[in-house]
């Protein structure tokens, strides 16, 4: 967030951190300030939240000082804050109030890269603003009282219609949004099940907010998505195809294709007002046929972040069962202090641990012994004259060994179980 300066120059906004109440994650609203471009000054906590100002009258008598001393613009609150609570801490701060619903917002707003996420963060704006578009104040709305209407009794002012008109016009807005993004949402199931019904292998990338997804894609994939170190970077879900190669036996074997999604990220305390904008990445986390869950190895809040996208999972799981086949990734093993490695191995000893900007390779490998496990394996004999079944198998089967023979080619494959019937008729018995 950059302002202009007196003498032009640009500057950036100043930001004084507010956290109560327990949990408190002010290192985590940092970076969504510094995402957002602003610079933090100052921090404050308190142990409890005062239901009228959301921290006490002492501490926000200590609010003002600080935002003083350092000069601030706004101050940013951990938790969304009702209207009045609002207005009373910006009274108390002589600052700017910023919830964390609105800056999450205003985060999405800016990297919304298509026509669907820009929809969804609008739709979320308009419904945090609704219950706080303000009017008149009610007491001047007293004064005057009998003038111009029938009986003596006050007729609605200006003011008081205006704020109706708002407030119908947002609403219809709202309407008109749920309507679009209800169409997108058939749409996109359309586009799922016939992803979901081809030969071809799912794989969903999820987790945590910065934990390296797009950078996995990339690797994975050659996909020239942006990698930039900011929360919330993807917020619409990306798929790409992953063609198959050779299994490291040289001609012996060659991996199947199979199709990667990049999705949001979660965080704690979402807004429930952006929970649509997570709609694509929930169901793209259930139906594929693998998921990897990734996370931050270097993050000093590991396995909170971990349990936070497990319970997200958990909650947006179809018929509220998860079978998904899941893989842990933990990324960024690279930016992991010197003897810390050791204690996150030996506490995930399931985890694939990578740097995706060095190697990705175990990744990819633990992927596809995944794909292979959830699928029949069998040996077929294809004869030589049949030239279109044996090619078809490249990309659809993982195939562990071929060979030559006078009757035809021999292969051992794993086929997804609908391609395993069409082959039937060459398997050797």
């Amino acid at each position: 967030m950059i302002e202009i300066g007196e003498e032009g120059v640009e500057t950036e906004a100043r930001a004084v951190l507010v956290g109560a109440g327990e949990p408190r994650h002010m290192e985590e609203l940092g970076r969504l300030a510094t995402t957002l471009g602003m610079e933090v000054v100052g921090v404050l906590e308190q142990g409890r939240r005062d239901n009228a100002g959301y921290v006490g009258r002492g501490k926000r008598e200590e609010l003002r000082e600080l935002v003083a001393e350092a000069g601030a613009d706004f101050v940013v609150t951990d938790d969304e804050l009702t209207a009045s609570q609002a207005r009373v801490l910006e009274r108390s701060a002589g600052a700017v109030v910023v919830d964390r619903t609105e800056l999450i917002i205003r985060i999405f707003e800016v990297h919304a890269g298509d026509a669907a996420s820009s929809l969804e963060v609008e739709l979320a704006d308009l419904q945090y603003r609704l219950p706080r578009v303000k009017g008149r104040n009610p007491e001047l709305s007293r004064l005057g009282g009998g003038r111009g209407g029938s009986g003596g009794g006050a007729r609605r002012g200006s003011g008081e219609q205006q704020l109706e008109y708002d407030r119908r016009v947002i609403r219809e807005r709202i309407d008109t949004i749920n309507r679009k993004l209800k169409r997108e949402k058939t749409g996109r199931e359309v586009r799922g099940a016939r992803l979901r019904e081809g030969p071809t292998p799912t794989v969903a990338l999820v987790g945590y907010t910065n934990a390296g997804k797009t950078t996995i894609l990339n690797a994975l994939s050659g996909a020239g998505r942006s990698t930039k170190d900011r929360l919330f970077e993807t917020l619409e879900t990306t798929t790409r195809l992953v063609e198959g190669g050779a299994t490291g036996n040289g001609a012996e074997g060659a991996h199947p294709d199979f199709v990667v999604t990049d999705t949001v990220g979660f965080i704690r305390k979402l807004p429930t007002q952006l929970v649509h904008s997570f709609a694509s990445t929930l169901e793209a986390a259930n139906h594929a046929d693998v998921r990897v869950l990734c996370a931050d190895a270097s993050s000093p809040e590991l396995e909170d972040e971990v349990a936070t996208v497990g319970r997200t999972l958990a909650e947006g799981a179809d018929n509220g069962s998860d079978e998904t086949p899941t893989i842990l990734c933990l990324n960024k093993m690279d930016l992991v202090p010197e003897g810390r490695d050791e204690e996150i191995r030996n506490r995930h000893p399931e985890a694939v641990c990578i740097s995706a900007l060095r190697d990705a390779g175990p990744l990819l490998e633990a992927i596809y012994r995944e794909i292979s496990s959830s699928r029949e394996r069998m040996e077929v004999l294809i004869p030589h004259d049949d030239y279109g079944a044996a090619s078809r198998l490249y990309g659809l089967a993982d195939i562990h060994s071929r060979r030559t023979t006078e009757q035809g080619l021999w292969m051992d494959v794993s086929l997804p179980h609908a391609a395993a019937a069409r082959y039937a008729g060459y398997k050797v018995s």
